[in-house]
């Protein structure tokens, strides 16, 4: 069944790859910049035109995709010239590698044209694209991540993972070019296409979390209306995802997002569980599974998956704060107060204004006081 999956995602990608691709050229780019206006963005506008010359063992579908990959690498880095300008990214004293994997995530593409050029036997793919960074949704993500240092977490490892594989597509491809023997040829071909399979999930998968994540995501205090259409293409972009790399955790955590939102707890806390068992000092899915048990009202198996994050990040607010309101839900006040004023106290809480509310509320509801009133009784 996999498999079938597998060759059907293929299919699908090769017919649609020119919508789809990111940054398209290879060996050559040129950049022309451009601005825009938008009615509340500054939108950079990014032409870039390359080609890539197929080797012998290469068709022309391989030879395509190898060249999205390349040129999306060599793209993000003019790109990343200009996003170091940016007054966001000056005053967070970004590293290089930051500004690229942030700006990656931000990067919307349509494939202007593409054409093929030069001799039978030693075809070149020329195309030329065009591609966009909104300024406000690049300023929001870096806020974003920046706030969340679990939701950062996934970001760094999904750029890592993508800077590994194209580190092994580069050693595959030295290796196609170089074989003469067609069935060894054909073997490397296949983990060629595999790894291209991954880097392209990958991509996909993370233009999903762009989408939605920041609509979705836990710690938004109002949820952002999502149309039932977009979820439903998401889904079906991250199942074929996971079926082609299972081990992609932001898909997992993203499908498990959106299968709560549309009701079906069950199938999200079996995506929440298969990334636990995949990567089980990952905070990310036992956060999220915390609050799903927590909303089911499984309180005790929700508490100890606020307990494992916090014993990982110990400074990490939401979950003192969901310890904190899980131990009043339980009736444990004495606890609950305790975790819920180092909750309040914290000079970061102003950042989750409902979750504060919520705090006081159950503080007070306790028969506790809140810190500052706390101070107030001890000065009078």
């Amino acid at each position: 069944m996999m498999q079938a999956g597998i060759a059907k995602w293929r299919s699908r990608k090769r017919r649609t790859i020119e919508q789809r691709a990111g940054l398209f050229g290879a060996l050559s780019l040129m950049l022309v910049f451009c601005w825009t206006a938008a009615a509340f963005a500054e939108i950079k506008v990014i032409e870039a035109d390359g080609f890539y010359i197929m080797g012998d063992n290469e068709s022309k579908i391989d030879a395509r995709r190898i060249a999205v990959q390349e040129a999306k690498r060599k793209a993000l880095e003019q790109a990343g010239t200009y996003v170091e300008s940016l007054t966001a990214v000056t005053n967070n004293q970004l590293t290089k590698d930051e500004i690229k994997m942030y700006t990656a995530g931000i990067l919307m593409t349509e494939v202007l044209s593409e054409e093929m050029r030069g001799p039978s036997e030693r075809p070149e793919i020329y195309i030329k694209i065009r591609s966009t960074i909104d300024t406000d949704m690049l300023t929001a993500q870096i806020d974003r991540y920046r706030k969340n240092e679990i939701l950062e977490d996934q970001l760094k490892a999904s750029y890592k993972e993508n800077d590994d594989l194209k580190k092994e597509r580069d050693l595959l491809v030295k290796q196609l070019a170089a074989q003469t023997d067609k069935a060894k040829a054909e073997e490397t071909r296949k983990k060629l296409d595999h790894v291209l399979d991954r880097e392209e999930a990958n991509d996909d998968a993370n233009r999903v979390w762009v989408s939605l994540g920041n609509k979705l995501e836990e710690g938004r205090e109002q949820e952002q209306a999502v149309r039932q259409a977009d979820l439903d293409q998401s889904v079906a972009t991250l199942e074929r995802a996971v079926a082609v790399n299972p081990r992609n955790q932001r898909a997992h955590l993203m499908l498990a997002t959106i299968y709560q939102k549309n009701g079906n707890s069950t199938a999200a806390e079996n995506q929440l569980r298969i990334a636990i068992k995949q990567q089980p000092s990952n905070p990310a899915p036992h956060m999220m599974l915390g609050m799903l048990l927590r909303e089911e009202g499984r309180y005790q198996d929700s508490l100890k998956e606020f307990h494992f994050v916090a014993r990982l990040r110990p400074h990490y607010l939401p979950a003192v704060f969901y310890v904190g309101i899980t131990f009043k839900d339980i009736g444990k006040c004495g606890k609950s107060v305790q975790y819920l004023n180092r909750f309040l106290k914290d000079k970061r809480v102003n950042q989750y204004p409902g979750k504060k509310e919520t705090a006081i509320r159950a503080v007070e509801e306790c028969g506790g006081a809140r810190p500052d009133r706390q101070r107030q009784n001890r000065e009078g």
